[in-house]
């Protein structure tokens, strides 16, 4: 009797919903049929609902991981179609006629066809970007992950010329000329400049892109420029005063220890799960493991809003480590920013925050245990 009035006791104060996360495959899985929901015909995905752009700052691009991922784990055909599809749009986005810009794409694009640059800045004083470092190679990384998901080389054959020139367009225009890639090139007052900055997130979006390239076409110059960068990342970006990565590095070589939101969370996982173990990986994922709160999610600084990508890397570095995978962040997500009307994964908890692709992208990787080779 008295179990009986504790439970409704709970029942009424509402110490016992009764809800219970969707389990880790139903959200991976979901998330990736929500990433083709937002893919059409010519293979664009838009970078969320009702968006004006589509790959805004390699969006899509995250967003296909997560394709990668659910066909690896599933086997249905469908994720590999989109894969292929969204290889083939982002081709023809390509520029292969301008010498200056050969191998580049621009930082956003329009959703409709025919799918024209779309002007975005990414900063104050900035009017436009192009010739990111992270498009590029990840292009190359999709095209290799495709071929070895699939067993068929073809398409990897078809885009060689494309996939060449946007790692020849990175070592020619955005290397430092020791190890590493600076970001971007920006449009101010109607002129183009490199933006020399190195983030540290980014290097391991390159490395993976050159290395792919070494995979698919054998060409050491991009095996040994992948292998400069998985020798030395880690220590290079390591911040030892925070425990953690910095968020890149300055055009003097100092490291940026300030704190910028997620743009300084995302390396702690990402850098972990492309590289493997380290002392400062292991480090960095101490100090994700440290903001853990007691229902999952992340707080990674003063009133940071928890977000599902903090959650999804901080899994994904933990397969990676060969940590056990923190399920309690896993199940935050599945209850708290996963939506099972339409599989959209929510950027924090809050029920009116957008449904990014590269969020489900990532949200497939974690949830699904993709290995980034």
């Amino acid at each position: 009797m008295a179990g009986m009035l504790i439970a409704l006791a709970l029942c009424l104060c509402g110490g016992d919903s009764g809800r219970k996360p969707a389990d880790p495959v139903t959200v991976g899985l979901g998330a990736a049929d929500f990433i083709l929901s937002l893919q059409n015909a010519d293979g664009r995905i838009l970078d969320c609902p009702e968006s004006d752009v589509v790959n805004e700052d390699s969006n899509m691009e995250y967003a296909c991981i997560g394709l990668a991922a659910a066909y690896r784990h599933s086997g249905e055909g469908k994720y590999l179609d989109g894969l292929a599809k969204a290889i083939a749009w982002l081709a023809e986005r390509e520029d292969l006629t301008d010498p200056t810009w050969k191998g580049s794409w621009f930082y956003a694009y329009g959703v409709d066809s025919p799918y024209e640059p779309y002007p975005l800045s990414p900063g104050a004083g900035i009017d436009d970007a192009r010739g990111v470092d992270a498009t590029s190679a990840l292009f190359v990384y999709l095209l290799y992950l495709h071929k070895t998901l699939s067993g068929d080389a073809t398409l990897a054959a078809a885009y060689e010329d494309n996939a060449r020139a946007a790692l020849d367009f990175l070592l020619a225009n955005n290397f430092d000329g020791s190890k590493y890639f600076y970001s971007s090139w920006q449009k101010s007052s109607g002129t183009w400049g490199l933006w020399d900055y190195r983030y540290a997130a980014d290097q391991a979006d390159v490395y993976l892109g050159l290395q792919a390239g070494f995979f698919l076409y054998g060409d050491s110059s991009y095996g040994d420029a992948a292998d400069a960068i998985s020798a030395n990342a880690a220590a290079d970006f390591y911040y030892g005063g925070g425990g953690r990565f910095a968020t890149g590095m300055e055009n003097d070589g100092s490291l940026d220890t300030g704190f910028e939101e997620f743009n300084t969370i995302f390396p702690q996982g990402y850098i972990p799960w492309v590289f493997g173990s380290s002392t400062q990986a292991e480090a960095a994922y101490a100090w994700l493991e440290s903001k853990r709160n007691s229902d999952g999610s992340l707080a990674c600084y003063e009133d940071d809003p928890g977000y599902s990508l903090s959650a999804a890397v901080f899994a994904m570095a933990a397969r990676s480590l060969g940590r056990d995978v923190p399920r309690s962040s896993l199940d935050w997500i599945a209850m708290e920013t996963y939506d099972a009307d339409n599989g959209g994964i929510r950027d924090t908890g809050d029920r009116g925050s957008e449904k990014f692709s590269n969020v489900a992208g990532f949200t497939a990787a974690a949830m699904l245990g993709f290995d980034p080779f």
